[in-house]
């Protein structure tokens, strides 16, 4: 996961919960019954979990440039002095 998908991830996740809770705190308050504002807060938890938590392609669409690597110090000293034994 890149970083331009931890953002959309994270954005996806507040927004789920925020839209799940105030539907379920609406519904709740006309019924006045706390289960149901409980009830749509579990199920927003749940698909914001399966949406956000695994690293779908739709989260790696600006991948990560990586340097190349650095070769070891040992490995060129070992060259340096063969050549200079020869």
């Amino acid at each position: 996961m890149d970083y331009h998908g931890q953002k959309l991830s994270e954005n996806l996740f507040y927004y789920i919960i925020i839209l799940f809770g105030s539907i379920g705190w609406i519904y709740g308050y006309i019924l006045q019954d706390f289960t149901y504002v409980f009830y749509s807060w579990s199920v927003g938890v749940a698909i914001s979990i399966v949406l956000c938590v695994p690293d779908w392609p739709i989260y790696n669409r600006h991948p990560i440039k990586w340097l190349e690597s650095i070769p070891d110090r040992d490995e060129s000293d070992d060259e340096g002095e063969t050549k200079k034994n020869k």
